[in-house]
């Protein structure tokens, strides 16, 4: 039996032939939402280096930049491997034929075009939370960033049922998805 991922089609999405899906569009598509906030952390860290060459007081500047640091590190690249680990699995997939990138004002989504079965569909669910939460677990085991683990940890609750991993996890479970999807 094959069943689709989404039950909704894509509106404003950048469809990319499943082959030639490029990694960066992800981490681009992602920077992009958060633009606002590292347009502030720039103007953060600028005017925290003014203050540290007129004052000689560093600790502005070392806060700013581990802002940076967890926006970059933490948000961007947790949700990055998160999309990329679905879309490296769809692209493994021959039933997908094309692969988008949905952006909505609060979300960056992997939305794939074809047909997958139930299998398919809770493995491509699952990928994204686990491979964020090995990330997390290594970096939580081996201590060397214990506020960097959280923002990989965290991806597991996308797990959850009301969240689009979740959602597509527990109706892969079930043997069955939405409509056909991008057909």
């Amino acid at each position: 039996m094959r069943i689709s991922w989404k039950k909704e089609p894509v509106s404003d999405a950048i469809v990319y032939d499943r082959q030639d899906f490029p990694s960066h569009a992800v981490i681009a598509a992602i920077a992009s939402q958060v633009w606002l906030l590292l347009m502030f952390l720039g103007a953060l860290l600028a005017a925290s280096l003014v203050w540290f060459f007129k004052s000689g007081d560093s600790m502005p500047a070392k806060m700013t930049l581990w802002f940076f640091k967890m926006a970059i590190v933490g948000l961007i690249g947790s949700f990055a491997l998160h999309e990329l680990a679905h879309a490296m699995m769809l692209k493994r997939i021959e039933a997908v034929t094309h692969i988008a990138i949905d952006r909505t004002a609060w979300r960056i989504s992997i939305v794939p075009r074809g047909t997958m079965t139930a299998r398919q569909v809770v493995n491509v669910a699952i990928i994204g939370p686990v491979s964020c939460v090995a990330v997390g677990s290594a970096l939580w085991i081996s201590n060397l960033d214990i506020s960097l683990a959280w923002w990989y940890l965290a991806h597991g609750i996308f797990l959850l049922p009301f969240f689009g991993d979740g959602r597509n996890f527990y109706n892969g479970l079930r043997g069955h998805g939405g409509s056909s999807f991008g057909q």
